[in-house]
């Protein structure tokens, strides 16, 4: 019997899982909420699930364990690299000193699989199965299964329907997965993060608040099978053993997609050589400020970037026309917006010196992108549901945790469900 374990539910906001255990969409879910402490915790900043992920498992900021999106720029360079496990400079939970056997299965920014006391499968963005899995040995019996790194998003353009489909296939294959490796041994901890329910709020969003559409029903249903496996994995689990379920973000509705380089470039901020496929590297030295997914602002400083020319005396100036500027701007006549952070003033810790120079907090139900292709300030897609920095979902039921902070945020889990061993760590 394990010690720990962390269910990962990736999107699902803490608001939506208890109306859907309320109203019996999610039966297991009700019993379990009732058996402990479920609160609203912030995201990450920007609240992109690769950064927030990585501070669930290792309880730094992206100050501490430098990863704070999906995609940076290699440093001194215009080079754009994917974050990956290699990113980390913090370790997560289960490669603490006596941690002990682990069984971590789809957890997102884990790829490639690094060597660890016990099994580890990666979560997205996992580009080949074949890297994803520690020990090498255990692929065979996955592929086998038809285990997947993750759903195929192409499938979107055949229809919804089509496309659930294929997100009950991997959560089947998964949970499979997940079962058979928890009985081959005795594990101290275990997470597994199921992350359809992610896929499904992007694409059928507008159908969960829409109870006329046809594909209602069909969103409801996938949050129940979820909840048939969140019962399958209670089963299991008795009172002596402490279990957390986290998500890495809230949801909400998306109404428009608003391309940020554009408004930088519109602006006189960014220019760009001509380019079949722009990117940064055609970044001119004229350029101020771009941006990066999905709402990062860095400067184009002199010293960090190969052709930047802004100096620190002229920073603090430009930051402050920035934020008069994203506050300011409209976009068919509604603002983008809501709020710009300092990079200084979000981040802690060694990395924090690779921080963007400020945040962008999106307006009302726009989201923010930060292409290099200005062909479009609103961008055409197919996604209607959005990230949120508030309303993450985090619950706790066990003895021997920590205090939950009024002000949750996914840095605080460890601190939470591991409170001796971050204490001792942080001691050493």
């Amino acid at each position: 019997m394990p010690k720990l374990f962390l269910l990962g539910i990736d999107g699902l906001p803490r608001w939506m899982w208890q109306q859907f255990a309320d109203s019996g969409v999610m039966p297991h879910s009700r019993s379990l909420l009732s058996s402990g402490t479920l609160v609203p915790m912030k995201s990450s900043l920007p609240e992109v699930s690769s950064a927030a992920w990585a501070s669930i498992v290792t309880g730094e900021n992206s100050g501490g364990h430098n990863v704070f999106g999906f995609t940076d720029l290699i440093d001194g360079s215009y080079t754009l690299a994917f974050t990956s496990s290699r990113t980390f400079r913090a370790k997560p939970f289960w490669a603490h000193e006596g941690a002990g056997p682990s069984l971590i299965m789809n957890v997102p920014q884990t790829y490639p699989a690094q060597p660890m006391q016990g099994m580890l499968v990666s979560g997205f963005v996992a580009l080949d199965l074949r890297r994803a899995v520690h020990p090498p040995e255990e692929l065979e019996w996955l592929q086998s299964i038809n285990y997947a790194v993750d759903a195929d998003m192409s499938l979107v353009e055949k229809g919804k329907r089509v496309f659930v489909e294929e997100l009950h296939r991997v959560m089947a294959a998964r949970c499979q997965a997940l079962h058979h490796h928890w009985n081959r041994q005795p594990w101290q901890n275990m997470m597994f993060v199921l992350t359809g329910t992610d896929r499904l709020n992007h694409y059928l969003w507008e159908d969960y608040e829409d109870q006329s559409s046809p594909f209602h029903q069909t969103f409801l249903d996938y949050y129940h099978e979820v909840d048939v496996q969140i019962g399958r994995i209670l089963e299991r689990l008795d009172d002596n053993v402490t279990i957390a379920a986290v998500s890495d973000h809230g949801f909400a509705r998306q109404s428009c997609s608003v391309n940020v380089n554009c408004l930088l470039a519109q602006a006189g901020y960014l220019a760009l050589k001509p380019s079949d496929r722009p990117s940064y590297i055609d970044m001119l030295p004229e350029t101020r400020a771009f941006a990066m997914d999905p709402g990062r602002i860095y400067l184009h400083r002199e010293g960090r970037y190969p052709k930047g020319l802004v100096t620190g005396d002229s920073a603090e100036t430009l930051m402050q026309e920035l934020t008069r500027f994203f506050l300011d701007v409209r976009v068919s006549g509604m603002p983008v917006v809501s709020e710009v952070k300092r990079g200084k003033d979000v981040y802690s810790g060694p990395f924090a010196h690779r921080a963007p120079d400020l945040i962008l907090m999106p307006a009302g139900d726009v989201a923010l992108s930060g292409r290099m292709n200005l062909s479009e300030l609103v961008e055409q897609t197919r996604i209607n549901g959005k990230h949120t920095f508030t309303e993450s979902s985090f619950f706790v039921r066990g003895n021997n945790i920590g205090q939950i902070p009024s002000d949750m945020k996914v840095e605080n889990v460890l601190d939470v469900i591991q409170p001796k061993q971050v204490a001792s760590r942080r001691a050493a």
